[in-house]
């Protein structure tokens, strides 16, 4: 008991004494700078004041760092997210303005063409009736209002 009672204080006494220990800087004869614990024996030194501790715990700063990593991971999925959607946007975009274009040609084919014709199931073309072409007019024309924006 009392051998380890011992080796603890003497622990305790070095923990200490390295905490309290000075640093200090000179420059030699040779003109280099040197750091010691100890002075020089000219005695001039200039005494080095160890930095401040942390202002926060290893585990709070842990903490903060895993926070900011998390952060940074949510902003770069939002980015891609945000990069898939105005894909999208764009590819809707285009689709709408061929549908657009495609009905105005078509529109302009039957105004153009009052006598149209269209391929049956046979292969054979015949002319459509005039109630037909105002019915694909009107189908158009709704296209048209629909995708033209």
């Amino acid at each position: 008991m009392k051998t380890a009672s011992l080796i603890l204080l003497i622990a305790a006494v070095l923990a200490c004494s390295s905490v309290a220990a000075k640093t200090y800087r000179w420059v030699d004869e040779n003109g280099v700078t040197v750091y010691s614990q100890s002075p020089p024996p000219s005695g001039a030194a200039t005494e080095i004041k160890p930095p401040p501790p942390p202002a926060i715990s290893p585990e709070e700063a842990w903490r903060k760092l895993n926070a900011q990593k998390q952060k940074l991971e949510d902003l770069r999925e939002d980015r891609e997210l945000e990069k898939k959607a105005a894909g999208e946007k764009k590819a809707e975009a285009d689709r709408l303005k061929n549908n657009c274009e495609a009905a105005k040609r078509n529109l302009a084919g039957y105004i153009a063409r009052p006598h149209a014709r269209q391929k049956g199931a046979d292969g054979e073309y015949r002319y459509i009736t005039e109630e037909a072409r105002q019915e694909r007019m009107k189908q158009a024309k709704e296209q048209i209002k629909e995708n033209c924006r």
